[in-house]
């Protein structure tokens, strides 16, 4: 919660888009609605000012449904985007959502797009533009030109290290409760497996899709604004556990410091899926440990981390969508 409080205290979001893109201000609403302190304030056309809430300005001045020649398309679109972020300097992050245009665009005219926005990151380097892939609804020959789209708007943003707010992707998975395990979502076409938006997100309830769908991808935005805040992506819960109670409980790592071998403790109350991953301090997976369905009691892994660096490590626990962290310390 400190990240989102720092994301509520020093992040202002530019959010332009259509009707798709009203899918990641829903989810915020619902959120927000669930639980208080994820708190957003919204202002069409206008940016709000209210304190502990991350403040969105919604659209461009004058017009909340913003389709691409009135965001990044042609001159006229990239003054008005340039008149909002010149007229709210404490805006942090810009971003435009697509609608369905990528069931169609050329690869020209999508290097039309990143060169709009590449043009706006100059002018604008105190802004993070934030780019995206469009939603994966469509099927045939559209979804599969859409792929190729997506696909080359994530190899620019890998090959650049830019910010990417994953759309098709976020439509694509599906997390099942039942079988604890995520789902992903795709057809064939031509002897392509291609991705398209899970059958569990099929609906109508907000901008074309399901609620749960949006609250997925306002749980995304969360995380992105929270590591653009400088968050590493992992959740630190040092000291004593509670959460056998409610199915496991992860025990400190002994020895603490190690060299080059520890053992990971964890009981189970019942038999459960089990994931048990260690990560580097930037986030990045290092070794999995555990990846299986275990039976209920205390279990000890041994880990060895011959020829790692030493330093920091933190080791985390998934159990039924649930999941802890401890940290430990391999020394030389």
């Amino acid at each position: 919660m400190n990240w989102i409080d720092s994301v509520q205290a020093n992040q202002k979001w530019h959010c332009a888009h259509t009707s798709h893109g009203s899918q990641l201000t829903t989810g915020l609403q619902r959120i927000e609605d669930d639980d208080p302190q994820y708190s957003i304030a919204r202002g069409s056309s206008s940016l709000p000012t209210e304190a502990d809430a991350l403040c969105i300005f919604d659209g461009q001045e004058g017009d909340t449904y913003i389709s691409p020649d009135e965001y990044w398309q042609t001159k006229s679109g990239m003054d008005k985007t340039r008149d909002v972020l010149n007229h709210n300097p404490t805006l942090t992050v810009s971003q435009w959502s697509w609608c369905t245009q990528l069931d169609s665009y050329s690869d020209g005219d999508v290097e039309a797009y990143l060169d709009s926005i590449s043009v706006l990151e100059a002018e604008f380097p105190n802004v993070t533009f934030v780019y995206m892939t469009g939603n994966a609804q469509a099927t045939g020959s559209n979804g599969y030109n859409r792929f190729l789209r997506n696909e080359q708007i994530r190899q620019y943003c890998t090959a650049n290290n830019k910010v990417l707010y994953d759309f098709a992707d976020l439509d694509a998975w599906w997390y099942n409760p039942d079988t604890e395990e995520w789902e992903h979502n795709t057809y064939e076409y031509e002897g392509h497996t291609v991705p398209v938006e899970h059958e569990h997100f099929n609906g109508s309830e907000a901008g074309h899709t399901t609620y749960e769908s949006c609250e997925q991808k306002g749980r995304a935005v969360w995380w992105m604004m929270a590591r653009l805040s400088g968050w590493e992506g992992v959740t630190l819960m040092i000291g004593p556990s509670s959460k056998l109670a409610t199915g496991f409980e992860l025990l400190q790592n002994f020895p603490n410091p190690f060299n080059p071998s520890t053992n990971i403790i964890y009981t189970l109350s019942h038999k459960s899926k089990v994931q048990l991953v260690v990560y580097n301090v930037l986030g990045k997976q290092i070794k999995q440990l555990v990846n299986n369905t275990e039976n209920a009691g205390k279990h000890s892994v041994y880990f060895n981390a011959a020829g790692m660096s030493s330093g920091i490590y933190f080791y985390i626990l998934k159990v039924a969508g649930a999941s802890e962290i401890r940290k430990m310390v391999l020394m030389e």
